[in-house]
């Protein structure tokens, strides 16, 4: 017969290996618990949402700590919204589904965040609620895909750390046109038209109910999602509207 000690020198280790095991698992699922859930809705026409919008944004989101899905279909985005913590929509595809108004506008109202980006904040949509109560306008017009300077209004805005106060970036300038009865902006980085030297806005935020908004027009393409400062202001974002 085995000694007691003989048989606890086999059971010991395996004791212990489970032990750790189950601690593991238990850190994992506490760390699972208190990631953010990101939703990136994309998908639609003259842009490689596929490439920018959800490869290269989801790695950055990701670097985050967030955990992140992407979809370019409507009803699933509806469905995600759900267990979504905060929504990054950037998307100018025709829009056929019942829901998703109503969805978008309850998920900020009921507290959550939303990232409005590039093709998102045009004027595509019927749908006035939307331009009016969570971007305060829009646009219809760009300049030609090139090089412009972007300068920030608000250098201590959480959104705009490790942003250079001024920066060139090569991409679309939407021309953006304020509605006077919309929602109050919060303008932090304006563009200048290199032609004109007019000035639009190309990052501000606003409010919804007892939700936060962030509206960025820059993200044509690579050259803007792999800038410095885009990569700054999308990290910055997600951080900012889990506050």
């Amino acid at each position: 017969m085995k000694s007691r000690t003989s048989i606890l020198s086999y059971v010991l280790p395996i004791l212990l290996i489970f032990s750790f095991i189950s601690c593991s698992s238990e850190a994992q699922s506490d760390q699972s618990a208190d990631q953010p859930s990101v939703l990136i809705f994309g998908g639609g026409d003259h842009h490689n949402f596929d490439r920018w919008f959800n490869e290269e944004d989801s790695t950055i989101i990701a670097g985050t700590g967030a955990s992140v899905s992407y979809t370019s279909d409507p009803a699933e985005a509806v469905s995600q919204l759900e267990t979504a913590d905060l929504l990054v929509m950037s998307t100018n595809q025709a829009i056929d589904h019942d829901a998703y108004p109503d969805a978008i506008l309850d998920f900020v109202e009921a507290g959550n965040g939303l990232v409005l980006l590039h093709a998102s904040t045009w004027f595509i949509w019927d749908w006035p609620e939307y331009f009016s109560n969570l971007i305060g306008g829009g646009s219809n017009s760009h300049g030609p895909l090139g090089e412009f300077e972007v300068v920030v209004n608000d250098e201590d805005h959480p959104v705009m750390q490790n942003v250079p106060q001024r920066f060139t970036i090569t991409d679309e300038l939407y021309r953006f046109q304020r509605d006077e009865d919309g929602v109050d902006m919060h303008v932090l980085a304006t563009g200048i038209e290199p032609d004109t030297g007019n000035e639009y806005p190309v990052v501000w935020a606003t409010e919804h109910g007892d939700g936060k908004v962030l509206n960025i027009t820059l993200g044509h393409d690579g050259d803007a999602h792999t800038h410095e400062a885009f990569v700054a202001i999308l990290e910055n974002s997600v951080e900012w509207l889990q506050e």
